[in-house]
C-alpha cells in the first residue's frame, strides 16, 4: 500500500512555499491603457460624464461598446453594483407591497436593493449550481409575486430556460444580477441580454473594474428611459419628450468610465486566460472519490472565475480547507458557509424608516418572516461548496499545483 504525502498542516512539505495570490480578475490586468485614458479625462479637465470644458464622453462610450458585448440594445453607468440592482428593479415599476423571488445564497447587495425599492425579499432555494432552484422558485410564488432575480455567481449561469419559462407563466419581470458574471454565456447569450434587466458590477474584485462602479442593461426602451431617469433626478438630458419624475443621482464619472471602458476592451482576454486554468484544474480532479464538482448550466459559458466542489458534510469541508490553505491554496466557503439571511439586518428586518417598510408597508399584503432554516437545502449546500478563485495572472503551473493540492488534501482526509 503507497502512502499518500503527508500534509502541510501535519508537518509535511507543503505544494507551494509561496501561497497563491489573490484573485482580482481585471485589477491584476490594470496596464498602460488606463492610465493613458485617466490622464485624457484629467487634462480635459471634464470630469463630469455629460459637460465640461472638452467633454471626452468616456462614459457614452463605455455604455455603447458594453451594450454591444452584452447584446442588449442599451446600457445605462452607474456608481456601484447595488446601484445598477436599484435602478434596474425601479424602473421595472417593481415596489412597495410586491414580492421579489431572490436566492438564498448571493452578496447582501441582492437582497438589499429589492428591500431598499420597498419590495419584500423571498428567500428561494439553490441547487448545486448554486444559482436559484427553479422547482423552489415556483412554490414560493404567490399573488403578491412580481419579480425574479437569479444570481448568476462565481462566473457560472443560472438555469435560465427553467426560470425564464417560469416568470412566462406567471407574468413576472426577470432582473438578471450579473456581479459576479460580466461576459459569462448561457445557451450562446450573454448574461444580462436573458431577463428584463441585467444588472453588473465593477467593483475591484469583479472582472474587469474601475474601483466601483455598475452597469444597467435592458433591451426595453421604455425600461431603459426610466432607468436613465432614476439615476439622474427625474432627467433624460437631451430628450425633450417624456415625464420626468423623482429620482436619485447614481451617474457615473468620466474617470472611471475611462478606465471601465478599457477594461471592458480586456474582458474577453480576462476570460481566456482564467478559462486555461479553470479547464485544467476541472479537468484534472475530476472523479475523485468523495468530492463532487459544482453543477454547470452552460459548460462553454463559464468565465472561469472559481473553481468549485462539494464534499459529503460540512467537517470534511472545514478540513479540506485548513489542509488545502496549508498547501499554498487558498480555499473558502461561500459568505462563510451561510445564506444571505442569516445577516442580522436582514433575519430580523432591520431598516431605518420607522415604519419598518417593506415589511410592515401597509400596501404589503403579506407576511415575511425569515429564521435561520427556512431553506434547509441552501444552508447544506453552502457548508459543503469548496471555492478556489482563479486569477488572470495564474499559470498552468499554479492549475496544476491546485490539482496536486486537491489530490493531496483528498487522499488524507477522504481515505
Amino acid at each position: 500500500m503507497i502512502m499518500p504525502e503527508k500534509l502541510a498542516i501535519e508537518g509535511g512539505k507543503p505544494v507551494r512555499e509561496k501561497p497563491l495570490a489573490g484573485s482580482w480578475p481585471g485589477a491584476m490586468m490594470i496596464g498602460e491603457e488606463e492610465k493613458r485614458a485617466v490622464l485624457e479625462v484629467l487634462e480635459s479637465k471634464s470630469l463630469f460624464r455629460y459637460y465640461g470644458p472638452k467633454p471626452l464622453y468616456k462614459v457614452a462610450e463605455f455604455e455603447k461598446e458594453f451594450a454591444g458585448l452584452v447584446g442588449t440594445k442599451y446600457a445605462l453607468a452607474v456608481t456601484s453594483g447595488t446601484a445598477a440592482l436599484n435602478v434596474g428593479i425601479a424602473a421595472l415599476e417593481v415596489g412597495p407591497g410586491d414580492e421579489v423571488i431572490v436566492p438564498s445564497l448571493t452578496f447582501i447587495a441582492s437582497v438589499d436593493a429589492v428591500a431598499c425599492q420597498r419590495a419584500v425579499p423571498v428567500f428561494a432555494e439553490v441547487d448545486h449550481s448554486l444559482g436559484l432552484d427553479p422547482e423552489d422558485v415556483e412554490r414560493k410564488i404567490t399573488e403578491r409575486t412580481r419579480a425574479i432575480m437569479p444570481v448568476h455567481l462565481r462566473g457560472v449561469p443560472c438555469k435560465m430556460d427553467e426560470l425564464m419559462e417560469i416568470a412566462e407563466e406567471h407574468g413576472l419581470k426577470v432582473i438578471e444580477d450579473c456581479a459576479q458574471s460580466l461576459g459569462v454565456k448561457y445557451k450562446g447569450k450573454r448574461v444580462g441580454s436573458i431577463g428584463d434587466v441585467g444588472a453588473f458590477s465593477l467593483q475591484l474584485n469583479k472582472l474587469i473594474t474601475c474601483g466601483d462602479g455598475g452597469v444597467v442593461a435592458t433591451s426595453d426602451e421604455e425600461t431603459y428611459d426610466r432607468a436613465v431617469r432614476y439615476h439622474d433626478h427625474g432627467f433624460f438630458r437631451g430628450k425633450e419628450e417624456g415625464e420626468p419624475f423623482i429620482g436619485q443621482v447614481y451617474r457615473m464619472n468620466e474617470l472611471s468610465g475611462a478606465v471601465a471602458l478599457e477594461q471592458l476592451r480586456k474582458l474577453d482576454r480576462i476570460i481566456g486566460l482564467m478559462r486555461r486554468v479553470y479547464d485544467r484544474v476541472v479537468e484534472g480532479i475530476k472523479g475523485i472519490d468523495g468530492i463532487t464538482l459544482r453543477e454547470v448550466p452552460d459548460e462553454e459559458g463559464v468565465a472561469g472565475v472559481s473553481v468549485c466542489f462539494f464534499t459529503e458534510d460540512a467537517e470534511t469541508a472545514r478540513r479540506f480547507i485548513e489542509a488545502l490553505r496549508g498547501e499554498g491554496i487558498p480555499a473558502s466557503l461561500p459568505y462563510g458557509g451561510k445564506p444571505v439571511y442569516a445577516h442580522p439586518q436582514i433575519l430580523h428586518q432591520k431598516t431605518l424608516n420607522k415604519a419598518g417598510c417593506p415589511w410592515r408597508c401597509p400596501l404589503y399584503k403579506g407576511r415575511a418572516e425569515y429564521r435561520m432554516g427556512m431553506c434547509p437545502q441552501t444552508e447544506d449546500i453552502a457548508k459543503r461548496a469548496i471555492f478556489i478563485n482563479i486569477s488572470p495572472l495564474y499559470t498552468l503551473q499554479d492549475a496544476d499545483d491546485i490539482v496536486h493540492a486537491i489530490r493531496k488534501v483528498a487522499e488524507n482526509i477522504l481515505r
